[in-house]
C-alpha cells in the first residue's frame, strides 16, 4: 500500500482523534472545583501510563530509549508539553474562546513553515482551506471573544507554536527515516507524545500537589480524560501523522473546537450562536473538501519517499529503499513486490 493509498485511513484516524479530543470541554466542565493545573497534571499522568503501556508493547526498552535520545523527538515532546500546559494557563488567564481561537491559528504557521522545513509545498486549495478555517474560527467564537486577558492571549500564542511544531517535527523525523537516515521504525510520534505528557505532568506537579481532587468522582473524571481524551486519541494521531502532510493533519484536527461545544450543548444545554453554527459549517466544509479532493500537484510531488510502506500500527515493518519497487517516472511498468498493508 503506497503513501497516497494510506491517506484515507490516516485522515480517518485524525478525525477520530479530534472527536475524542473534543470531549475535553465537557469533562472539564464537570470539574468546576478542581484547579486547572491539577487537571492538566493528573490527566497527563493517566495518559502517560496508557501510552507507556502501548509503547512498551510495541518495542523493547532499548529501542524506545534510543528513539527518545534523538533531538527531534525531544523537541517534539517539548512542543507537545508547551501546547497542553500553555493552553491550560491561557484558559485561566483569558476567555476560553480566545484561547481556542489563538491556538488554532497553528495551521497558518504550518503552512508558512512546511515548504522550508519539509519541502511540502502549499497549493492553492490548501491555502484556501487555511483561510476558510481561520475565518470559520473567528465566526465561531465571535460572540465570546474579549479584549481582556492580554497575558492569556500571549500564552495562547505560545500554545499555538507548540501545536504547530508537533506535526512539523514528527513529519521531519519521518521523512528522515524514509530516506534511510534513521532506523526503520515508526516509534517517533508515540515516544514524543509520551515524553510530552511526562514533561507536562512535571511542570504542573507543584501546583497540583497543593490542590489534589477531593472527591472520587473527580479522580474518575480525570482518569477518563487522561485515557480517552488524551491517550487513546493520540495513539490514533501517532499512527496517522506519518502518512499526512503536516498542514493537512493540522487542518483536519481543527474540527475539534467545533465539535466540543456540540457535546456541551447535547449534555448541558448550552446552545451555540448563529455565528458559531455558520463558522462551524465553514470549517467542516473546508476540512472536508481538503481531505476528500484529489491531491494537488504540490502534494503529489511533496516527497520522493511518499510511497514507502511502513505499517502505521506496528514496529519494525519491512521498508523499501527510496527507489526500490517504484517505476521510473514516465513508465507504467507494474511491480510484483508491493507489500501488503
Amino acid at each position: 500500500m503506497t503513501g497516497h493509498e494510506r491517506r484515507p485511513r490516516a485522515r480517518l484516524f485524525v478525525v477520530v482523534a479530534a472527536l475524542l479530543w473534543s470531549t475535553g470541554a465537557l469533562g472539564i466542565k464537570t470539574l468546576s472545583t478542581t484547579a486547572a493545573p491539577t487537571i492538566a497534571c493528573l490527566r497527563a499522568v493517566f495518559a502517560t501510563v496508557v501510552m507507556g503501556v502501548a509503547l512498551g508493547s510495541r518495542a523493547p526498552l532499548a529501542r524506545i530509549v534510543a528513539t527518545a535520545r534523538r533531538p527531534r523527538v525531544g523537541l517534539a515532546a517539548v512542543s507537545y508539553a508547551v501546547m497542553v500546559v500553555c493552553f491550560v494557563a491561557a484558559a485561566k488567564l483569558t476567555t476560553g474562546a480566545n484561547a481556542i481561537l489563538i491556538q488554532y491559528t497553528a495551521p497558518v504557521y504550518v503552512a508558512i513553515l512546511s515548504p522550508f522545513l519539509l519541502g511540502e509545498r502549499v497549493g492553492r486549495r490548501e491555502a484556501l482551506a487555511v483561510l476558510a478555517t481561520m475565518v470559520g474560527m473567528v465566526l465561531f467564537f465571535m460572540g465570546d471573544l474579549s479584549s481582556e486577558g492580554r497575558l492569556g492571549n500571549v500564552v495562547a500564542v505560545v500554545s499555538s507554536f507548540g501545536f504547530a511544531g508537533l506535526p512539523i517535527l514528527l513529519r521531519m523525523d519521518d521523512l528522515a527515516r524514509r530516506r534511510g537516515a534513521l532506523p526503520e521504525e515508526p516509534l517517533t510520534p508515540l515516544v514524543a507524545m509520551t515524553l510530552g505528557n511526562v514533561v507536562a505532568a512535571l511542570v504542573c506537579l507543584p501546583k497540583a500537589l497543593a490542590a489534589m481532587p477531593a472527591s472520587t468522582g473527580a479522580w474518575v473524571t480525570i482518569g477518563l480524560l487522561g485515557t480517552f481524551q488524551i491517550a487513546v486519541p493520540y495513539l490514533f494521531y501517532a499512527s496517522a501523522v506519518r502518512d499526512l502532510p503536516a498542514l493537512e493533519s493540522s487542518l483536519i484536527a481543527a474540527i475539534e473546537p467545533i465539535v466540543s461545544p456540540l457535546w456541551v450543548f447535547l449534555m448541558v444545554g448550552e446552545r451555540p450562536s448563529g455565528f458559531a453554527l455558520l463558522g462551524g459549517a465553514l470549517i467542516v466544509v473546508a476540512v472536508t473538501v481538503q481531505a476528500t479532493a484529489s491531491p494537488t500537484k504540490a502534494s503529489e510531488n511533496q516527497s520522493d519517499f511518499e510511497n514507502l510502506d511502513p505499517s502505521p500500527l506496528t514496529v519494525g515493518s519491512p521498508t523499501r529503499a527510496p527507489n526500490e519497487g517504484r517505476a521510473d517516472e514516465g513508465h507504467d511498468e507494474p511491480h510484483d513486490d508491493q507489500p501488503a498493508a
